[in-house]
């Protein structure tokens, strides 16, 4: 297993074994339910993280419960999705390129309260909490409504 595939693993086990969520495919996007989780792997030194168009084509905020949960290091940085989203992901900071399809990169900032900052416009921040193990296992061990 080549070593970028090594630290994508990297909580996996959490996430389908204590979180109950199922992985698609191969890719970054769990569900559970009505939950819709995002879950990119941040394991690089400098801390970034792409989200795809295609991956957010999937969500319907109308009827998922989106969450981007992401898996830096040892822990765990959560927030909404849609809110996110409609912050975040704009067209301005949009990228492509010829080999890879459109997405957006971004860049977590470790801090007492930690952050994420958009690479296209470093002005574009958004909080995020992160929650213990324990925090995450009772919310998505709620039944779904």
């Amino acid at each position: 297993m080549s070593v970028a595939s090594e630290a994508s693993q990297v909580n996996l086990d959490f996430l389908i074994n204590e979180l109950g969520l199922q992985q698609v495919s191969n890719t970054s996007l769990f569900r559970k339910g009505n939950y819709f989780v995002i879950s990119p792997s941040v394991q690089n030194k400098s801390n970034t993280f792409e989200l795809g168009e295609s991956l957010m084509k999937k969500f319907n905020p109308e009827t998922d419960e989106g969450y981007l949960l992401i898996r830096l290091k040892e822990k765990f940085l959560m927030c909404k999705l849609h809110p996110f989203q409609r912050k975040m992901m704009t067209t301005e900071t949009e990228k492509s390129t010829k080999s890879k399809p459109s997405f957006w990169k971004f860049h977590v900032i470790e801090s007492i309260i930690p952050r994420i900052e958009n690479s296209g416009d470093r002005e574009l921040t958004f909080k995020i909490q992160a929650p213990t193990n324990k925090q995450l296992i009772s919310f998505f061990g709620k039944e779904n409504v």
